[in-house]
């Protein structure tokens, strides 16, 4: 019972510890602003979320790392609190913004964590960025719009149906922290072509859609739930495509990893960096 009382004493005076060295500010960055929080101090960490989602997401992990780290939260463009643009929101476009962000803090490199549409942004970075990138983490990576299991595909494939589902389960955490809530629709419908795209990372005519992954020099973990939405033959595909990668699977847990498992993903970073 005493065990009962003494964990959650210990997480708020984690949270109040982090809340003393948290730094939340906006860049302006290829004419948008960019949302960003800095928790810690230490060697550079960047944690990167998945799409519709926003900084949030990493609450418990950031709470863990910043004890070891200095952890930069970043709203990807147009999601969260960050503003987005006119042009179509691509992955190249969100990759430049991370990196100029990092240019503006002057951090030459750092570790990268990412989830789902984050997870390309890390691996864009490490691919065609090798020297900012120290340690790597992707969880929940899919690199083309044919790669996810049947029942995900459905909805992806029915815009009238991915519309229902992206109101539902994303559109009201958007309305409720954005600062232009009726961008909404706008947003909305910029994500899913993105996720229709063939090919998330730049390739070259003949080229696979993991043929740049070959070109990552970083130490990597990559992560996937053993529910996962995506097909596992292609999370086996992208450990292979990579040369110093290695394969974590948890268990129970989908797609949704880092929040449902948040404290379990928390440590494998941790010890997987360190």
């Amino acid at each position: 019972m005493r065990l009962f009382k003494i964990l959650p004493l210990a997480f708020i005076s984690l949270m109040l510890t982090l809340s003393q060295f948290s730094q939340a500010e906006y860049a302006e960055v290829n004419g948008i602003n960019l949302y960003y929080n800095i928790h810690g101090t230490g060697t550079p960490l960047v944690l990167l979320h998945g799409g519709y989602s926003d900084s949030d997401m990493w609450h418990i992990e950031t709470a863990m790392l910043s004890q070891h780290y200095q952890v930069i939260e970043i709203d990807s463009r147009g999601h969260g609190r960050s503003t987005d643009g006119d042009a179509p929101i691509t992955y190249e476009l969100m990759t430049n913004d991370t990196l100029a962000l990092l240019d503006q803090l002057e951090i030459d490199n750092a570790h990268f964590v990412g989830w789902s549409d984050g997870a390309v942004i890390a691996a864009q970075i490490a691919a065609f960025k090798p020297e900012r990138v120290n340690k790597l983490v992707l969880m929940g990576a899919a690199f083309g719009g044919d790669t996810y299991v049947s029942t995900f595909s459905t909805v992806l494939n029915s815009e009238a149906l991915f519309t229902r589902f992206a109101d539902f389960t994303f559109g009201l955490k958007y309305k409720a922290v954005s600062p232009t809530p009726k961008h909404w629709p706008i947003f909305r419908d910029k994500l899913y072509d993105l996720w229709k795209t063939p090919c998330y990372l730049p390739t070259t005519p003949g080229q696979s859609c993991l043929s740049p992954l070959a070109n990552i020099n970083s130490d990597t973990l990559v992560l996937v739930g053993s529910n996962e939405i995506i097909e596992f033959s292609h999370t086996q595909e992208i450990v292979a495509e990579i040369p110093a990668a290695e394969l974590e699977v948890v268990r129970f847990a989908g797609h949704f990893l880092p929040e449902i498992r948040p404290i379990k993903t928390g440590n494998l970073i941790i010890s997987f960096i360190q």
